[in-house]
């Protein structure tokens, strides 16, 4: 922005939700041409709810975008994008190279009747290794 020139937050909204638009939702290009900082973009994002509701339902409609790309791709055979979209939508098919284990619901797992400390110091930290292993630690 040229200095001594001041610019209206309205404007500079809606210039800014205008290049997010024409950036197809990447925030970076979008501050970039419209000559605002991605600081003064996140501050409007932060504290404006009718501003953060329109910069994600332009991000919502890159995501609808992409969708619509894939399912193209699937109609056309494309085995990767098939292997892709099973893995991600598929998961309750049993479409996963990974297992999710959890307790009722997807809770936590619990154990009636065992007490940490009954075991011995090795075996605590035995325990404590695996479990950090578990959580992605």
């Amino acid at each position: 922005m040229q200095r001594g020139k001041r610019r209206s937050k309205k404007k500079d909204k809606a210039r800014l939700l205008e290049c997010l638009r024409e950036c197809n939702g990447i925030v970076a290009y979008a501050c970039q041409k419209a000559d605002i900082s991605r600081v003064t973009y996140y501050n409007y994002y932060k504290d404006d709810p009718a501003f953060r509701q329109k910069a994600e339902d332009i991000q919502e409609l890159q995501i609808d975008v992409a969708e619509a790309a894939l399912l193209k791709k699937i109609k056309n055979e494309d085995t990767t994008a098939i292997i892709f979209y099973l893995k991600t939508k598929g998961k309750g098919r049993g479409y996963s190279e990974r297992y999710e284990i959890g307790g009722p619901g997807g809770g936590p797992i619990h154990v009636d009747g065992f007490d940490i400390n009954a075991l011995s110091a090795e075996e605590r930290k035995l325990f404590l290794k695996i479990a950090e292993r578990t959580n992605g630690n």
